[in-house]
């Protein structure tokens, strides 16, 4: 990869990592905006959508890496229950605690990198 292509896939990577957080950043705003939809059905809605797209983007690295994710199949349920757990657990706070108790509980209960 020249300079040049390691330039602009940074830059454009940058741009993707942008534009998700600040879709990240409305979903709880925007679904407080739905209360005829209970949390559940939007944060069901989210994790599918963004799901499938996630799943289309990594099927290459996926199949590449089909046998090693395998051999760690216990982390990959563990991983994969816990992904499934937090859009309905962080839409379900909004809708019981309101947008700013929601968010500061959500993000206060994540857990963080080990240094």
């Amino acid at each position: 990869m020249s300079r040049v292509d390691h330039g602009r896939s940074v830059g454009i990577g940058a741009l993707c990592v942008l534009a998700a957080s600040v879709l990240w950043g409305t979903t709880g705003t925007a679904a407080t905006f739905a209360p005829d939809v209970g949390p559940l059905a939007i944060g069901a809605v989210a994790m599918g959508i963004g799901g499938l797209l996630q799943a289309i983007i990594a099927a290459p690295q996926i199949r590449h890496h089909a046998s090693r994710l395998r051999d760690q199949r216990g982390t990959v349920l563990l991983g994969a229950a816990s992904v499934t757990a937090y859009p309905l657990a962080f839409y379900s706070s909004m809708h019981l605690a309101g947008v700013a108790v929601g968010t500061v509980v959500s993000i206060g209960t994540a857990p963080s990198p080990q240094p």
